[in-house]
């Protein structure tokens, strides 16, 4: 998903689908800051990045606190050991786009000692607030004449689901509610029932332990709110809101006991439908809109929005007009995709979602109008034989618009993982 906002492209037409070779961008492929750049901009980075060195300096003229480059640093290299979100390792502009962490590798060879990390942690700073920080930092100093593009990507709430105290203070299991859609397990094989974020909880799911994931969870988006507000109040200090652009989004959703899941590897809705906040510069009257679009399409959004011409590489599609107030319809139908084992379509009310797991096959059809949860599965009803015809050719057509290799491939191909 960074990819394909950093690019502007489809997933299908990503590099290596984005993430194999590192996670690497080639050159012909513009990235959004690198065209900002190009046309004057000062660009900024902060947070994480996760795609290749090379493509990182093209696109910025600085940096500071960067996180992850593609898959190049030790995976402990992150916050996945003692401190979780209070000992980040992080990294500032290196100019020669080398970027040696010798703390990093160190720390993966168990070369330093563990009171070195407490020295981290015992600095009380959580990454959201260590990002926040930075871009407030930036703000009050900047003082150019050109124009800025500021990226600034967070990591919470990403797991560990640890909070500041006050935040942690505000939500109690006790108050959460279980979702509707609750479920001890799923209730046949998705593919991936076995990935990371599905081992943050024990199976079969109890909803008291759900409700303690929910509150924590909770607990680390109202920091986040809290913090991102500080920053739009910086803008709003140094005169620049009004004729500011502002994109406030999020790459996916968790389950969080929703279908028996934990994670984000699903197509349902609450994995698909993440935040997606346009701030226009200029005047304008709030609203909202069920308008669809990928997160590809903020690429040639921008574009339209700056009055930048859209790079060749660049096929997703702009919602600029919808941005405007001219219409709420940006893509009539969307394709939905995890890895091999699933693919979705959905329409304005209904959608289909084909499991391909092995030897086994299994189809969903949801009514989003009246089962917005997606609880009742429809796809073995007769009343519903035409609608579900309908939408697995619908279906078919996207992936062949989409270039989807799991149109191609041969049943034993199928099997493999082809990514």
């Amino acid at each position: 998903s960074r990819a394909m906002l950093q690019t502007g492209r489809t997933v299908f037409t990503l590099h290596g689908e984005g993430k194999k070779n590192g996670g690497m961008i080639p050159p012909e492929h513009t990235t959004m800051p690198e065209l900002f750049r190009a046309n004057g901009y000062f660009t900024q980075h902060i947070g994480k990045w996760h795609q290749d060195k090379k493509s990182f300096n093209r696109a910025y003229i600085d940096a500071n606190s960067i996180f992850s480059f593609g898959n190049n640093i030790p995976k402990r290299s992150g916050w996945y050991g003692a401190g979780g979100h209070y000992a980040p390792v992080l990294m500032d502009y290196d100019p020669t786009g080398e970027y040696v962490l010798e703390h990093a590798f160190q720390m993966e060879k168990g070369m330093i000692k563990k009171k070195e990390i407490d020295k981290n942690i015992q600095n009380n700073m959580h990454s959201t607030d260590i990002f926040c920080d930075t871009a407030l930092e930036f703000l009050e100093n900047y003082d150019q004449e050109k124009p800025f593009y500021l990226y600034t990507a967070l990591v919470a709430p990403h797991d560990p689901r640890n909070a500041p105290e006050k935040y942690e203070e505000m939500y109690s299991p006790d108050d959460v509610s279980t979702p509707e859609n609750f479920l001890p397990q799923h209730t046949f094989d998705n593919g991936d029932l076995w990935v990371r974020d599905e081992l943050l909880e024990f199976f079969p799911r109890r909803e008291y332990s759900i409700r303690r994931h929910i509150a924590d969870y909770y607990s680390m988006i109202s920091h986040i709110d809290a913090r991102f507000g500080d920053v739009m109040k910086k803008l709003k200090d140094k005169g620049l809101y009004e004729n500011t652009i502002i994109i406030f989004a999020g790459d996916n959703g968790l389950a969080l006991g929703q279908h028996g899941l934990m994670g984000k590897q699903s197509v349902y809705e609450h994995s698909i439908r993440v935040p997606l906040i346009v701030k226009p510069a200029g005047e304008f009257v709030p609203r909202m809109t069920d308008a669809y679009a990928y997160l590809c399409d903020i690429f040639p959004t921008l574009c339209d929005l700056c009055d930048l011409e859209v790079p060749e590489s660049v096929n997703a599609k702009s919602f600029a007009d919808v941005v405007n107030g001219a219409t709420d319809m940006a893509r009539e139908d969307l394709l939905l995709i995890y890895r091999n084992f699933q693919r979705a379509y959905k329409n304005d009310r209904f959608k289909l979602i084909e499991y391909f797991v092995g030897d086994q096959r299994n189809t969903q059809l949801f009514d989003l109008e009246k089962d917005p949860h997606e609880i009742t599965n429809l796809a073995e009803r007769p009343e519903y034989k035409v609608i579900l015809e309908e939408l697995k050719k619908k279906l078919h057509e996207k992936q062949v618009e989409f270039a989807d290799p799991l149109v191609t491939c041969t049943a034993e191909k199928l099997a493999e993982d082809i990514w």
